[in-house]
């Protein structure tokens, strides 16, 4: 069983997964996508065989392994055709006359936030709605003028699928994407092939400006 978080499950997990249908095609595959922590005490249990998601070091367990997959910045997205959107370069001033829909504190991607806030030497605005849904943020950005927070990835598949669109502000925060395992697991077959599918599913595609493990190009 593999649990991914929101920031992996757009993206790498499904392609790694079916990397592994067409090398173990009769291979059982269960995915769970909740937040990291409960992830993580999932794992410390065994009652997951990998964890896909951002790197949080404060969550792991002795008896788990882990490896960094990649680094990636995050963007401020909004509904395809928001008024951010579709003209030019946005300012801090113009962003925050619509409110935010943020992760909740303590999560990797709003750590990431506060950190290109402080990067920018601004301040969270007041009024934002916390929500640790991916389909709820997606409803609510797409039925409205608010701003959401997606890493590069998820945004880009978003992009893709015409659900949603990058504001275009550089933001100076990013995050990285490890996978957590027990070490007896990759004693079995799908274990180990599932961890070099999610490898080569890693490295299909990098980011602007950055190496897939090695942070932002100077």
């Amino acid at each position: 069983m593999v649990g991914t978080s929101g920031a992996s499950a757009a993206d790498t997990v499904p392609l790694a997964v079916l990397q592994l249908m067409q090398r173990l095609p009769k291979a059982q595959v269960r995915l769970i996508e909740t937040t990291m922590d409960r992830l993580m005490a999932q794992l410390a249990r065994s009652e997951l065989d990998i964890v896909v998601g951002r790197s949080a070091p404060e969550l792991q367990d002795a008896q788990v392994r882990t490896e960094s997959l990649y680094m990636e910045p995050i963007h401020f997205v909004a509904r395809p055709r928001h008024p951010l959107a579709v003209g030019g370069d946005v300012t801090w001033e113009a962003l925050q006359r619509y409110r935010w829909v943020i992760w909740p504190r303590g999560t990797p991607i709003r750590n990431a936030l506060e950190a290109a806030l402080a990067s920018a030497e601004r301040a969270l605005p007041g009024d934002c709605i916390e929500s640790n849904s991916t389909i709820l943020n997606l409803t609510l950005l797409n039925n409205s003028d608010m701003i959401g927070l997606a890493s590069h990835r998820t945004a880009r598949r978003l992009e893709e699928l015409g659900a949603l669109r990058i504001v275009p502000l550089r933001l100076a925060g990013f995050g990285s994407v490890s996978m957590y395992w027990r070490e007896d697991g990759v004693k079995r077959a799908a274990v180990f092939a599932m961890l070099e599918c999610l490898r080569r599913a890693a490295d299909r595609v990098v980011p602007e400006g950055m190496d897939s493990t090695a942070g932002f190009k100077l």
